[in-house]
């Protein structure tokens, strides 16, 4: 079921999220019913270019002609432009990406009656292999949570939470390309002290690290299953895992994604 048909969609804001929704959705829906609008003018045309989509003369005029409006701009510019939507009073379904904006301060703008989902996604959405969360209010019923799941299923993974996790979320989904990308480059420094080339450690070190989320999401063996695997009685692996937890590497991590979900209930 394609439940975004003949739905229109506008988003505001022509970052890098913004510009991943509108590439996702470009080759979903009709062209002529995908909006886009950006303060910044030369952002907002160079997306409409590049998709040949929509765009008007102001926020009011196409959020007014939208099913679904995807709001994709900066925390700090959330309030304003929720002002500026509680003045639309054509019945749509709003979908915030703005970290740390809780469903509650969207409601208290706009009115508890509309119906709102919150969504952590992560800037893997670049290439079409995203994870989503998204967390609706009371008044999104299951097809309109469909519609949404749908837009973002175009740029991965999709899970339904309740805001709850939302700060745990954002710890681990949301600034986790961040810790593995840290990872990949510190597997690349170490190919590269035992002499491999830079450019061929890059390569080792990013496959190995997709080869092994694939096992992971494609298997049916958790990740420590898959690790005894490749750990072999008084072999290689075992003596650099040795290494690896006697500088407390898993407490690390933990601890990281800790203090970004911390960070994150700070800001909200």
């Amino acid at each position: 079921m394609n439940t975004l048909d003949n739905k229109k969609i506008c988003c505001i804001g022509a970052g890098n999220m913004g510009s991943a929704i509108i590439s996702g959705l470009s080759n979903k829906i009709l062209i002529d019913n995908l909006f886009i609008i950006d303060n910044n003018k030369q952002k907002q045309d160079e997306i409409k270019n590049r998709y040949k989509i929509k765009t008007g003369a102001s926020t009011e005029e196409l959020v007014g002609l939208a099913d679904i409006v995807i709001v994709a701009v900066k925390p700090a510019d959330i309030p304003a432009l929720l002002d500026d939507l509680s003045k639309i009073q054509r019945e749509k379904i709003i979908v915030s990406i703005a970290a740390g904006i809780k469903i509650a301060f969207i409601e208290n703008k706009i009115g508890s009656d509309k119906k709102i989902v919150r969504v952590m996604p992560n800037t893997p959405a670049l290439i079409g292999d995203g994870m989503a969360v998204l967390s609706p209010n009371k008044n999104v019923d299951e097809i309109s949570l469909i519609s949404v799941r749908e837009i973002f299923s175009c740029l991965g993974k999709v899970l339904v939470m309740p805001e709850e996790y939302m700060d745990a979320v954002t710890g681990l989904s949301g600034s986790g390309p961040a810790y593995v990308f840290t990872f990949i480059q510190a597997l690349t420094d170490g190919g590269v002290k035992m002499g491999i080339p830079r450019d061929k450690a890059l390569v080792l070190s990013a496959q190995t690290v997709l080869g092994a989320a694939k096992m992971v999401l494609e298997g049916n063996e958790g990740p420590i299953d898959l690790r005894g695997r490749v750990t072999s009685p008084g072999g290689t692996t075992i003596e650099a895992l040795h290494i690896l937890e006697r500088a407390g590497f898993s407490g690390i991590i933990m601890d990281a994604v800790e203090a970004a979900a911390k960070k994150s209930k700070e800001l909200g």
